[in-house]
């Protein structure tokens, strides 16, 4: 038995440990919370939206729930749903809507009445895991013809100055029963199927879409779009991309294009006459998730990359490993003599930022520097991570 406002109940035993974000101006949902914080020894920290927005997209430490009065969200309510509901993240926060349920978001759980015991028991629900039920071929493609598709964009800053820079951008699929889905659950089924190119291009065009907002014109800040092998050897990709970027009226000097590989390059002459293509129009063209997997990493070196990034799990595993290390130091200066700049991905910890630094890597990208976000979150990660005190 439990006990939950001084009544014993049946079930599973009380949860522990909830660490709550409460977005309301009410008194009965803040008495409600709070006592169930209590109640499970918890904690709970109220906040505005703004605030609640800016906790979760940067470096802090994250939520285990945060809970929203839509009433209070000061309309940004879709934009806290969409940085909590990211099913596959390792560090998913659980969303509940209080009073009354959102019909365009049914994943999203609602705590309908405000005591501690229905929060107790809403917060237990949103604990348990989601549905990993992969995505048929023909939910694949609904998605790419429909609106389920999002791009997300994660903050790239300068270390030297740790000045933001750039964004890069990431798509997310809003399944409707199985909520937000980070790339590894559906991009390698699209790719399997030969739509790459329809993701490809569904993914660039919202990326210049959103580029062409002024708070982002205003300061050049660039944007980096993956493009698969596949897709990046065809002509008429390229051609697409460039008329999508002269449509929104954006300068092709904030433009990245990443090179992904889905399969090892077995064409270095057509490899090498699509990046120089996208070099003679003004792009900046990188190489993606460098690290010792990536087949012919010594002959993708040689071609005119301007930028190198390094792979996320590599830049983790680098602070411990000293074989990782020189590895790591290896492709740095290699990179460097080919006149590239780098970029350490997964850059989560202070410790890794130094090392990176010190090997010289010239921009960084991680959770220590913020998470993928929503257009409209990014001007509010800009302002909490300027004007917060450096640790880095």
């Amino acid at each position: 038995m439990r006990v939950i406002d001084g009544r014993e109940r049946p079930g599973a035993p009380p949860a522990s440990g909830f660490n709550l974000l409460l977005v309301s101006r009410s008194e009965a949902w803040a008495r409600a919370v709070q006592g169930a914080a209590e109640a499970t020894g918890g904690g709970v920290t109220p906040c505005t939206a703004h605030e609640a927005l800016a906790h979760m997209a940067g470096p802090s430490a994250r939520p285990s729930h945060v809970l929203v009065d839509a009433a209070d969200a000061d309309g940004l309510f879709d934009e806290l749903a969409r940085l909590a509901l990211e099913s596959d993240s390792p560090e998913k926060i659980g969303m509940l809507s209080l009073g009354l349920a959102n019909r365009l978001l049914p994943h999203i759980g609602t705590i309908a009445e405000a005591s501690p015991r229905s929060v107790i028991e809403a917060l237990m629900t949103a604990s348990q895991p989601r549905d990993t039920t992969a995505m048929d071929l023909a939910e694949l493609r609904l998605a790419l013809r429909g609106a389920m598709i999002e791009n997300r964009y994660q903050p790239i800053v300068r270390m030297a100055d740790r000045h933001p820079i750039g964004l890069e951008a990431l798509a997310r699929l809003n399944h409707p029963e199985l909520g937000t889905l980070l790339p590894d659950r559906f991009v390698p089924q699209i790719e399997d199927a030969g739509l790459a190119a329809e993701l490809t291009d569904l993914v660039s065009a919202r990326a210049f879409a959103d580029m062409a907002e002024p708070w982002l014109a205003e300061r050049g800040v660039r944007v980096s779009v993956n493009f698969p092998l596949d897709v990046l050897l065809h002509p008429a990709a390229l051609d697409r991309l460039e008329r999508q970027r002269e449509a929104c009226n954006i300068d092709v000097a904030r433009v990245i294009v990443e090179l992904t590989e889905s399969r090892p390059v077995d064409d270095f002459p057509l490899l090498r006459r699509s990046i120089d293509r996208l070099r003679g129009l003004g792009y900046g063209v990188a190489i993606d998730d460098a690290g010792p997997a990536v087949p012919w990493l010594t002959e993708l070196l040689e071609l005119p990359f301007t930028s190198l990034k390094l792979d996320k799990d590599l830049v983790n595993r680098a602070i411990e490993h000293e074989t990782v290390h020189r590895f790591v130091a290896s492709t740095i200066a290699r990179g460097k003599q080919r006149g590239m700049i780098v970029v350490a991905e997964g850059v989560e910890t202070p410790a890794i930022w130094d090392r990176m630094r010190a090997l010289g890597v010239d921009e960084a990208q991680g959770f220590l520097v913020g998470r993928p976000l929503p257009l409209t979150a990014v001007p509010i990660w800009t302002g909490a991570w300027i004007n917060q005190t450096p640790s880095i």
